[in-house]
């Protein structure tokens, strides 16, 4: 654990691993992935479980982003800080990631689940 927060290539590692959950849900998803598409979506429709683990895996996307930055928000012995390139980007896709799905997923569940548009999917 420590060497997370102090050395910047497990912290970005770390953080990179935190979007295999939601490529996994995704893939499940998409490709209908039995017996698991069945335990998350019984119905034809979303059911709370799919939207509970598509909150939970959305949410690890700025943890990612968080443990990714990490070794920059620690002040070096010399009381200066660092800024890691590899780990700044990766944060910042994380981000930009976790803003883009979850406003195009919160608009679709929202016209679909709670307006129940016609035709919607």
């Amino acid at each position: 654990m420590k060497d997370i927060i102090t050395n910047p290539k497990p912290a970005a590692f770390g953080g990179f691993l935190l979007v295999l959950p939601l490529l996994f849900l995704n893939l499940i998803v998409v490709k209908r992935i039995e017996p698991f598409f069945s335990l998350i979506r019984p119905a034809s429709h979303t059911t709370t479980l799919e939207i509970v683990l598509l909150c939970t895996v959305l949410l690890l996307l700025p943890l990612g982003a968080f443990i990714a930055m990490r070794p920059a928000l620690r002040k070096a012995t010399d009381g200066k800080r660092k800024l890691y390139l590899v780990n700044s980007l990766l944060a910042v896709l994380l981000l930009i990631g976790f803003v883009t799905i979850s406003g195009a997923l919160g608009s679709d569940i929202y016209r679909c689940d709670v307006l129940q548009i016609p035709n919607c999917d």
